[in-house]
């Protein structure tokens, strides 16, 4: 009987500490595709903790912060967790981040871009707040921009480089460009106030050459409708397809309208509408013009909200 109750008292206590050691993060045992579908399918984001066996703050990251179980309720809740070696099979992983500082810590969104990089030796309380405050991000991030929210970027604002292809497939990479680059976004080829302004924008073709600068027109609409473009339109400079609208949210010109003004453009433009953009969330640039310096730092800017108003030709050699 006594064999009995020690047997049972050791069978709890293992039991107990088992469970013990799973209250922290649980990394999977997975690749990083294999996340990337859970994490989509379970709508969590990706973090992954890059370590080496040599490296004496990783290992007190995995003795005294992943094994704390506030930092693993957090973390198993709204991220799929991976630990990786960056020395084995995460060489090619610390290549792509270039990572050189362990450990390094990836925050990743399902589709495997990079949300927030973050690299040394956290305890549990400091580590909980750097996973909230990706989570923050990702929040205000997901958080829809309307019209009166998006402010453009400022003049003297440095652009990063960006890349996009036109209606060929030929790609535009700003940092190529040894020019000034005068950016002007339109709504798309539906609109007839921005068919208007591209025919008008014409008239600048001859003069820019001499200032040393190139019109290039940014659309959120596929090549198919950048056609459509073109054709109404005459025009000879390049219109670029912002897949994505990564142009445009770098500019911080992209903007959802409200329910009324998408249910009118839904019901009388249809498939000119719905299907013309990368995705159906219904955002629209702001109709705003831009010029970059030969360094990509914004020169001068037109930022107007209501759609109808546009940059002058006037005012755009003005400013070259």
């Amino acid at each position: 009987m006594f064999k009995t109750i020690v047997f049972s008292l050791c069978l709890l206590i293992g039991i107990s500490a088992s469970a013990q050691s799973k209250t922290g993060i649980d990394f999977q045992k997975i690749d990083l595709e294999a996340a990337k579908k859970i994490a989509k399918k379970e709508n969590k984001l990706i973090f992954i903790d890059i370590y080496t066996t040599w490296c004496g703050p990783c290992k007190l990251m995995q003795k005294n912060t992943f094994t704390n179980p506030k930092v693993g309720e957090l973390f198993n809740k709204n991220f799929v967790n991976l630990a990786i070696d960056a020395e084995k099979e995460g060489v090619a992983l610390a290549k792509e981040f270039k990572i050189v500082n362990f450990p390094s810590f990836l925050f990743l969104d399902a589709t495997g871009k990079l949300v927030q990089y973050d690299f040394g030796y956290y305890n549990a309380e400091q580590f909980s707040t750097v996973g909230m405050a990706v989570l923050d991000k990702i929040s205000t991030q997901a958080t829809p921009k309307t019209l009166d929210m998006v402010k453009g970027k400022m003049v003297g604002d440095k652009i990063a480089d960006f890349s996009a292809k036109d209606h060929l497939g030929n790609t535009f990479s700003s940092a190529k460009e040894k020019e000034k680059l005068i950016l002007v976004f339109i709504r798309g080829q539906w609109c007839p106030y921005c068919n208007k302004y591209i025919e008008s924008l014409q008239n600048l073709a001859p003069q820019l050459k001499a200032k040393n600068a190139r019109l290039v027109i940014i659309s959120p609409e596929k090549p198919e409708f950048i056609e459509k473009t073109l054709s109404k339109t005459k025009t000879g400079y390049t219109v670029l397809y912002d897949e994505g609208y990564k142009i445009a949210e770098a500019f911080d010109v992209l903007y959802t309208p409200d329910s009324k003004t998408l249910d009118f453009y839904n019901s009388k433009l249809q498939d000119q509408f719905t299907k013309s953009r990368s995705d159906n969330s219904g955002r629209l640039p702001v109709s705003a013009t831009y010029i970059l310096d030969e360094n990509k730092v914004i020169s001068w800017r037109h930022f107007n909200p209501d759609y109808k108003e546009r940059a002058s030709t006037e005012d755009i050699l003005k400013q070259l």
